[in-house]
């Protein structure tokens, strides 16, 4: 990437996945209650919404595999489309999602969250580096100005926010993080909304197109919210729910949960050559 969109070095790739997942003090790890073995699976199979070589994918299958092992469970991982697993999960042929957001049981009723969080989750604001945009306007200014607003599609939390803040001929929907960045860059959009986290990643070690990079940066002008996310398991599953979660903040304690984080970022640096 040039001056204005290159991707990080590997100490500013460890910080940015670090912010992912703050996690408690260490301490000593605290014995957990085991699953009834009527209710215990012998095997759950879970979906995420990135691939399964992403950084992030390989922390979360890493910590999961783990924490079910302790419960006596077997893991694995089934490469889907993101909006292919709610299907995938109904069917039975799938069992659960490693991350979605808190709200996300709020389209799907028959999932159950695992109370535990893996990580904060932002949704920020961006505009293009060049636009003079330094700062959120606020949301009288963007309606007074009719400026044009756009996020990813299938983001629960962003697309109820500007519902209620902005008239729907200024809102727009890409397919993307890439398309995001690129329709700012080219001034087919005012304001940029995702996942604050996606679009570090995006930035610091995604395959951008040498259009993107050509560009200028966006610019992150503001987090406008803030959530967890979560496993999420079929409500068939619902009995192992209380001594996952319990399993996975006595990982967290133990430092267990951060380490695997950072041993699957560095693994994909390397295999990157940085």
């Amino acid at each position: 990437m040039n001056g204005n969109t290159r991707c990080l070095d590997r100490r500013q790739c460890l910080r940015a996945l670090s912010a992912l997942s703050p996690l408690s003090a260490l301490s000593a790890l605290t014995p957990v209650r085991a699953a009834p073995a009527a209710a215990r699976p012998r095997v759950l199979r879970f979906t995420f919404s990135r691939r399964r070589d992403d950084p992030r994918t390989q922390w979360l299958i890493a910590v999961y595999r783990e924490a079910l092992a302790a419960l006596g469970v077997t893991f694995e991982f089934l490469d889907l489309p993101a909006g292919r697993a709610p299907l995938a999960i109904e069917s039975g042929d799938a069992d659960g999602e490693l991350g979605r957001t808190w709200g996300y049981g709020q389209l799907y009723p028959s999932l159950v969250r695992v109370p535990e969080p893996n990580n904060t989750v932002e949704f920020a604001v961006y505009a293009a580096g060049d636009a003079g945009l330094t700062e959120f306007p606020g949301w009288p200014a963007v309606r007074s100005n009719a400026l044009d607003c756009e996020h990813r599609r299938g983001i629960l939390e962003l697309a109820a926010l500007l519902e209620r803040e902005v008239a729907p001929r200024h809102v727009s929907t890409v397919a993307t993080i890439e398309q995001g960045i690129r329709r700012l860059q080219l001034k087919r959009t005012a304001l940029y909304f995702d996942v604050r986290e996606a679009v570090d990643d995006y930035l610091s070690f995604g395959d951008a197109s040498a259009e993107l990079r050509a560009g200028v940066a966006p610019r992150l002008l503001k987090v406008v919210e803030s959530t967890t996310g979560h496993a999420y398991l079929h409500r068939r599953h619902e009995a192992i729910v209380p001594a996952l979660s319990e399993t996975l903040r006595a990982m967290k304690r133990q430092g267990t949960v951060a380490r695997y984080r950072e041993e699957a970022l560095q693994r994909f640096l390397t295999a990157r050559g940085r």
